[in-house]
């Protein structure tokens, strides 16, 4: 069962700047920060992590908002729920706190042929406009970054239909 937070837990300012869901406002990044961004293993600067990491937490509101809706994250966001997924234990218990449940990543929509396409491109409108009901305009670099995973086409439609990375001429 979904367990509500302590209201005086999150800062008003942040909920009230950031239209965030309380849950996800309150979720501790820090690890993952840390892992991303000062280990060895690191892959961005704290800048870009700050910024995946708000609109990482704008679409799991979405997704608390909106829980029937086929939401499409970008390649940033993406990015970091994969980030998020690896830490198993940690990703069931915001799930739950959160969502009252287990959220699965589907990285198939949109790969079994042109109507599925479609309808991954159809979503990704979808999810734009939502967002910008919530939180204003779409940051315009994400909106050509839409998440593709490494090896395959997971999420958001890009220039290149043909799901096979370098296949696109």
């Amino acid at each position: 069962m979904k367990q509500p937070i302590q209201p005086q837990v999150v800062a008003p300012i942040t909920l009230a700047l950031y239209n965030l869901e309380p849950n996800v406002a309150v979720l501790n990044f820090d690890r993952l920060k840390f892992k991303y961004c000062q280990s060895s293993e690191s892959s961005m600067s704290e800048e870009q992590w700050d910024m995946a990491e708000l609109e990482y937490r704008r679409y799991l509101s979405l997704k608390c908002f909106y829980p029937d809706v086929s939401l499409v994250p970008s390649k940033a966001v993406d990015e970091l729920w994969h980030a998020h997924i690896l830490d198993t234990q940690a990703y069931a218990r915001d799930c739950q706190q959160v969502f009252g449940y287990f959220l699965h990543h589907f990285p198939y929509f949109g790969i079994h042929g042109k109507e599925d396409y479609n309808k991954l491109v159809t979503a990704f409108g979808e999810t734009i406009a939502l967002y910008e009901q919530h939180f204003g305009p779409y940051p315009k670099a994400w909106k050509q970054e839409a998440a593709r995973c490494e090896d395959h086409a997971c999420h958001a439609p890009s220039a290149c239909a043909c799901r096979s990375p370098g296949a696109c001429k």
